[in-house]
């Protein structure tokens, strides 16, 4: 007999905003590969139990493998409309579907779509007692997405879809 798998239930977007010209790239990582820092400079979420934007401040640090897996590591600040601010980690991975497409992603910055790798984290989030203590009780998925058209930015970073685990 095969288990059935946990639902999902849509939870969050994040939209970020990175900082112009920050991007730099790390040599000699052990195991081979790079590790590059890119910081966060703000940008926006909404979800169907909260709503807020991202404070400036947060750093991504990815690490390029050989294989071109990049292995995200990210943190970033949340504040709620209501004032209270939430500290997300993220950790997981994100591949091209071909080695071709994350070369050139990578290369020549070539335009990709959320159709174009695979991209999955496993965010955890830390806030105060409350209203939004409902983020440090379960366990969520994060994939990446597509920015809406109307919060288009001058500098936008990934969008990620979260959906806590039932």
């Amino acid at each position: 007999m095969i288990p059935t798998p946990p639902g999902l239930e849509y939870a969050l977007s994040v939209h970020l905003d990175m900082v112009p010209g920050s991007l730099q790239r790390i040599e000699a990582v052990p195991g081979g590969g790079a590790r590059w820092s890119i910081n966060v400079g703000g940008g926006c979420f909404s979800g169907p139990r909260l709503r807020g934007r991202v404070l400036p401040g947060g750093i991504e640090n990815p690490h390029l493998r050989p294989d071109l897996a990049l292995m995200i590591n990210a943190r970033w600040l949340l504040q709620e409309d209501d004032g209270t601010v939430i500290y997300v980690q993220n950790r997981g991975i994100r591949r091209g579907h071909t080695p071709a497409k994350m070369r050139a992603w990578m290369t020549r910055s070539e335009p990709v779509t959320a159709d174009d790798f695979y991209f999955r984290v496993v965010p955890t989030f830390e806030t105060s007692a409350g209203a939004h203590a409902w983020l440090t009780e379960h366990i969520f998925v994060g994939v990446l997405g597509e920015r809406p058209p109307e919060l288009q930015s001058p500098m936008p970073g990934p969008t990620m879809h979260y959906f806590r685990v039932l």
